[in-house]
Parts: C-alpha cells; sequence; structure tokens
C-alpha cells in the first residue's frame, strides 16, 4: 500500500522559532547583567589594589618569624646541604644562599648565613591581589649534637646562644664599640633597652622583651620590642619594630617603622608608618613618605609632608602638599596647604586658605572654608563658609556612596628569647683545679693535668733555697700532701711533705711572692699567671692584674682589676695551652717558664694530633654564680679598668664594665638571681669585639648546666636563630 506523505502544518514551526526566540533573548539579558556585576565587582576590588600592599608587607614579617622557627628546628645536614623547603598559604620562599660564616671552622658552633626572599600576598585570587617580596638574613647556630645522641669526647654537653645576652635591663653608657656587623653585633635583652648619654656604635639589632629608648647620636640598624621605642635627639634607626608605641623626638631619622600601638613624632622623619594605633604628628616639618593606620590620623604640625595616608579612623592633615592622597574611613579634615585627593564615605572639612588643586570624593558633607581651588562630588550637604561662586566646583549625587577598603595590619610577632642556664657546680668535676677552703687551709683538688696525679692538695710553700747548686729561689703557692702543723696562716701553710719542692700553679711577680689570698669568701689573685686550664673556685674571686690563660669558674662573683687579662683555652690556642709557649704580652723568667713545664689539661689538650679537643668548656673566660639547695648566689661580673677578657663571659645575674675595656667574646648575663633589681651596666671605653675571632673560639657554643641529657645538648633541642638583616624588594 502506499503511504500518503506527512506535511507539517507552518503554524507549528512559527511556534518552534518563537520559543527559541525567547531563549535568545533571555540568554543576552542574563550575559549583559553579569557582565555589569562583573564590571562593578572588578572596579571595587581594582581600588583595593592601591592599599593591599599593606597588609601583603605585614604578613611578609609574619612568614619571616616562620620561617625562623623553621630554620630553628632543622637540622644540621639539611642547613649543609640545603636547599630548604619552605611552603604555606599566600607565602612563597626562596633560599638564596646557604653558607657558614668566615669565621667559623666548620665544626660544632659552625653558624650558616641563610638568605631568603620572601613573598606573601593580599587578596589573592582577586582583580586587587598584589604582593610584597621581603628579603632576610638570617644567622642560624645548629645545635651540634641535636638528634645525634651524644656529647662531645669530653663529657661536657653544649647549648648554642647568641653573641650579646642580656636577661634583664640593660644600660649602655659611655664610649661603646660594638665590632661584628650583621654577623655578631646583635643585642638580645630580656628587659628593657637604654642606650643613651654616649658614643655607642656597631651594634646591629636590638632585640628586646621590653622598652628601649635610643638616644645621643647614636645609630642602630634594626630594633624589635614588645614594648615601647623611644628615639631621641640625632639618634636613627633603619627599622622599627614595636609591639607598643613608637615615639620619635629630636632630629631621631628612622627609616621604617611599624607599630602594635601608636607611633608619633616629635620630630625626625621616617619613609614608612605601618600601626595599628593612631598616628600622630605634633611637630613641625616632619616628612614621612607613606601613613597606614587602623586608627586616627592627628598631624596638627606645620610644615613637612607626607606622599599617603591611609586610615581607618579620622584624619586631620595640617602638613604641606606633596600630591598627598588620602583616604579615611572617617572624617578628614585639610589645614595646612592642603592635598591632592581626598576619598571617604564620611565627612570633609576644608580649611585650606591657598594651595594647589584638591580633588574630593565624599560620602558625606563638605565644609568648604577655603579658597583653594579644586573639585568634590559629595552625597551629603555643601556648605559653603565663604560664599565662594568660583574656583572650586561641588556636585551633589543624592545616594552617592564612597567605598574605602578597610585597612587590616597583622600584628608583629613578639620578641622570644631562650635562656641558658648558669650554675658553677654543674662544671665543677670539669674543673683541672678546684679551689675550696676547708677547716682554714686552702685546698686544691687537680684533675685531669699532666704529670700531676688526681687528687687532693694543700696551698703551700717551702723556705727558699738553692737547691742542687742551682741559684737561690723562693717557693711559694706548691702543691703540698701534708702542712707543718701549726704554720697555717691566711689558709696556706709551709709543706711538709713532699720534701722536695715539686709543682706550683702561679707565677708570682717574683719567685718569693705569691699570687694567691683567701678572706671571708673571696679569693684573690695577683700574680703574673696561673696553671693553664680550667679553675673552678667555691666563693668570690676577685683579679688585681695578671694575665691568665684559663676558664676561671666561680661560685660567687668575679671582680677584675689593673692590668688584667684572660684568654680562654679556645682563644689561645694549642701552644699556649699544651706546649707552654708564653704568649706576647706575658713575661716570665727562665726558672717561672721552666715551672710550668710538662703540666698542661689533659681534656682539653691532643697532643697526639696536637690540637684541642671540641670542648664547649674551653670557650668560655669568665664565668660566675651558682645554685645550692635550689637558691641562686653570686653571679656578678664587674670588669673593671684596663681589663681584657678573650673568650666567653657568663655572668648568672648581671654585669657592669668600667673604664677602658675590652671584651673579645660572646656575653651572657642571666639574671637568675630573683631578689636582684639592678641591670646590667655597660660604660667607659667599652669594646665588645667579635670580629677576627680565632678559628678555636667558638663564641656560640657554651657549656650546658642545666637539664643536660646525652640526647639533648641543646637549650631545648633547638638550633640559634636570628634575623639579621631585610629590606623590601
Amino acid at each position: 500500500m502506499r503511504r500518503a506523505k506527512q506535511h507539517v502544518s507552518p503554524s507549528r514551526q512559527r511556534g518552534v522559532m518563537n520559543l527559541l526566540l525567547v531563549l535568545l533573548v533571555g540568554l543576552a539579558m542574563t550575559v549583559t547583567t553579569m557582565g555589569v556585576v562583573h564590571t562593578v565587582r572588578s572596579s571595587q576590588e581594582g581600588q583595593l589594589s592601591l592599599h593591599s600592599i599593606t597588609p601583603a608587607q605585614g604578613s611578609t614579617w609574619m612568614d619571616a618569624e616562620v620561617v625562623r622557627r623553621y630554620l630553628a628546628a632543622a637540622n644540621m645536614a639539611t642547613l649543609k646541604s640545603g636547599p630548604l623547603q619552605v611552603s604555606g598559604d599566600d607565602m612563597t620562599v626562596t633560599i638564596l644562599n646557604i653558607k657558614p660564616t668566615s669565621s667559623s671552622s666548620g665544626t660544632s658552633g659552625t653558624t650558616y648565613q641563610v638568605v631568603a626572599n620572601i613573598t606573601a600576598g593580599a587578596a589573592t585570587g582577586t582583580p586587587a591581589a598584589s604582593k610584597a617580596t621581603l628579603q632576610v638574613v638570617y644567622n642560624v647556630t645548629p645545635n651540634a649534637t641535636k638528634g645525634t645522641g651524644s656529647n662531645n669526647s669530653n663529657g661536657n654537653a653544649s647549648v648554642n646562644v647568641d653573641t650579646l645576652n642580656f636577661y634583664k635591663d640593660l644600660n649602655l653608657t659611655g664610649g661603646i664599640t660594638v665590632l661584628g656587623g650583621a654577623q655578631n653585633a646583635n643585642l638580645n635583652v630580656q628587659g628593657n633597652v637604654t642606650l643613651d648619654n654616649a658614643t655607642i656604635t656597631g651594634v646591629n639589632s636590638i632585640r628586646s622583651t621590653g622598652n628601649v629608648t635610643v638616644g645621643s647620636g647614636i645609630h642602630v640598624n634594626q630594633i624589635y620590642a614588645n614594648g615601647d621605642v623611644t628615639v631621641t635627639g640625632a639618634a636613627s634607626a633603619d627599622l622599627i619594630n614595636a609591639l607598643g608605641n613608637v615615639t620619635i623626638d629630636g632630629g631621631a631619622n628612622p627609616f621604617v617603622i611599624q607599630a602594635n600601638g601608636s607611633v608619633t613624632f616629635n620630630g625626625g622623619n621616617a619613609t614608612s608608618v605601618t600601626a595599628i594605633g593612631d598616628v600622630n604628628v605634633p611637630a613641625g616639618g616632619v616628612k614621612i613618605g607613606t601613613i597606614t593606620t587602623q586608627g586616627n590620623v592627628d598631624w596638627t604640625g606645620s610644615g613637612g609632608s607626607v606622599s599617603t595616608i591611609q586610615a581607618n579612623g579620622n584624619v586631620i592633615y595640617d602638613g604641606g602638599n606633596n600630591q598627598t592622597s588620602i583616604t579615611a574611613g572617617g572624617n578628614v579634615t585639610l589645614n595646612g596647604a592642603g592635598v591632592a585627593t581626598v576619598t571617604t564615605p564620611g565627612n570633609v572639612f576644608d580649611n585650606v586658605n591657598d594651595g594647589e588643586s584638591t580633588t574630593i570624593k565624599a560620602g558625606g558633607d563638605l565644609t568648604l572654608n577655603s579658597w583653594q581651588p579644586g573639585s568634590a562630588t559629595i552625597g551629603g550637604k555643601f556648605n559653603n563658609v565663604l560664599n565662594r561662586s568660583s574656583g572650586f566646583t561641588v556636585t551633589q549625587q543624592s545616594g552617592y556612596v564612597v567605598t574605602v577598603p578597610t585597612i587590616t595590619i597583622t600584628p608583629l610577632p613578639p620578641v622570644t628569647i631562650s635562656q641558658p642556664g648558669i650554675d658553677a657546680y654543674a662544671l665543677q668535676s670539669l674543673a683541672n683545679y678546684q679551689f675550696q677552703f676547708v677547716q682554714g687551709a686552702i685546698q686544691v683538688t687537680v684533675s685531669n693535668v699532666a704529670n700531676i696525679p688526681n687528687g687532693t692538695y694543700y696551698l703551700g710553700w717551702y723556705p727558699g733555697s738553692s737547691l742542687n747548686g742551682a741559684p737561690w729561689r723562693g717557693y711559694e703557692d706548691f702543691l703540698c700532701t701534708k702542712l707543718v702543723p701549726n704554720s697555717v696562716n691566711n689558709g696556706i701553710g709551709q709543706c711538709l711533705e713532699p720534701v722536695t719542692p715539686a709543682h706550683t700553679i702561679c707565677q708570682g711577680q717574683s719567685e718569693e711572692n705569691n699570687c694567691f689570698s683567701y678572706n671571708n669568701g673571696v679569693w684573690t689573685l695577683s700574680g703574673k699567671s696561673l696553671a693553664r686550664g680550667i679553675l673552678w673556685f667555691q666563693g668570690d674571686l676577685d683579679f688585681n692584674g695578671g694575665y691568665y690563660l684559663d676558664t676561671a669558674i666561680a661560685t660567687g662573683n668575679i671582680n677584675t682589676a689593673g692590668a688584667f687579662r684572660i684568654d680562654a683555652p679556645n682563644y689561645a690556642g694549642y701552644d699556649e695551652m699544651c706546649a707552654n709557649v708564653t704568649p706576647a704580652g706575658l713575661t716570665l723568667d727562665a726558672t717561672q717558664q721552666a715551672d710550668f713545664a710538662g703540666m698542661y689539661p689533659t681534656n682539653l689538650c691532643d697532643t697526639a694530633n696536637k690540637q684541642l679537643f671540641d670542648n664547649s668548656i674551653g670557650n668560655v673566660a669568665l664565668l660566675a654564680g651558682g645554685y645550692v639547695d635550689g637558691t641562686f648566689s653570686g653571679g656578678d661580673i664587674n670588669v673593671g679598668a684596663s681589663s681584657v677578657i678573650n673568650g666567653s663571659v657568663m655572668a648568672g645575674n648581671v654585669l657592669n664594665t668600667g673604664g677602658s675595656t675590652t671584651i673579645n667574646g660572646s656575653i651572657t648575663a642571666a639574671a637568675q638571681n630573683p631578689n636582684d633589681n639592678t641591670p646590667n651596666n655597660i660604660s667607659g671605653a667599652t669594646l665588645m669585639n667579635m670580629n677576627q675571632l680565632p678559628g678555636t673560639y667558638k663564641p656560640g657554643t657554651v657549656p650546658c648546666m642545666q637539664s643536660c641529657t646525652s640526647a639533648t645538648a641543646g637549650s631545648n633541642g633547638s638550633n640559634t636563630s636570628t634575623i639579621t638583616w631585610t629590606r623590601y624588594l
């Protein structure tokens, strides 16, 4: 059968076409609407791009602390080989270089310089996205035994410390010179710091858990404080970071200021100011590049200028017009010479008498009390105080809205300073010579000294004589096993045994002069020098001149006076410590030099390889203070005029210097006496020098004296990691 042909009705075709047309028109309207929304959103976010660099910069500082903590936890193999891997949200870290510093010898205590570029972003994923890059130089001293499960060959565990550490308030006055650059010239203070009434040079950074005051034309590269920072007079700083407030007085000229609190300029200038609190400029002539604050800006000083102000609060500006741009979340009051632009959702009060043209965008009212030319678009009322008819164009738009970004500043991280424990009693067993006053006599316990049997001896004298035809001589401060009964005077008696003089531990001003005296808990040394090694004294110790090649440890306080010098064993070197070589500056006659022949500390001297053992206690020149039944006593080190200390100084409580003093080595003043509130005072003509130190001396490595185990030889098992230099790229 033949099928009939099917015919489609034209009316049905028209229905499909109408439906398709409706769909196309609807799609076009949707696309148009989305485009408008996208354009508006892009415009709004585009406005943010001018301001997002500030939170991006704040993030770089938080990330710098993250990297510092990473380096504090990295093992030595990672630091030696690199590259380091650090990552996080909106953070990119590029390690440019890892190298040992020039003063390192590649052994325990080596410090590595790590240079990193840290990039952080703000408004990521939006048209307002921006990034800031901060270049940071870290100094990292690895915990030499971290993760190794062993101590050094001589049994004393070690910890790593920074170079100049004070755990109580610090006052620096007088002619203070610090040498060491970014590597070592860093002051770490658990307390307040005052640098004033002095000529102080060479300080790279101050890290303080308290307040910092710098004056007298002193320059410090970087200041970090958990409290307030005050810079006065002609003092200056390249970078100031404060968790509190910052006050700039006089002609101070800081470079970058960041504060969790407020910033006040009573003089001086700055490149940039970032503050969570208010920024106040009551002084005239102040010049600032940029101000960014979550608070208000109150600039009432005349003259001077700023390039950019960004604030969440109100802005009062009396400064000059440096093509100044103001963006504020509150009201803006213009005095002085005016500005180039103002953007605010609030009100504007223009009181500028004359000046360049100003462009104003305000969501609120405009009060014009000015003859300044310009234009304004406002959403509120226009108050024309002077009834001006020309020169300033005002456009009023009902419902006009001005949107400005909210400034969000990441708070600065606090300064944290790890504290090593100092306890002379913990090192008693490592001493070559232990000095104690027992039942009215001076006793010396000798350990690990070549050609002297280990044991306890008396300190005594023999009558002068000429033995075996030799020239006449005296015999003072010899070691005795027995004293003549009833011969003891001031702790020293006449030797009965051995019958023939054997070993002296003192080189007096002459062979007839002794070196030691003891009175009411105080040891006084006044000879030319003592036996070389580790000296341990129960009580206070006073040095009255002399040149010593020793580590001097006292359970009480240590005082130096006269022409005094001490070289720590690792500073002195093998020849002086182990081969009886007399260093330049120490004059001994032939008899005195022969008296010490063959006597050397076997726990320090590797005679087979003619070098010193790797031993942290040999880095210490002076150490004072100790615990008895949990109570700390002593710990003050007072360095008098004409004193030279080559090696680390470790005061369990405070350090005081005066006169002409030189310390070539690290300093730790641990403030372990809870009943003493006196600060550390560095005064007079004091030189603290960390340059050109001998390779055998490791200033950052000192003995561990508290909570020491073979598996954890460092404090908290961490490396020492510090920021020494920064700049924005």
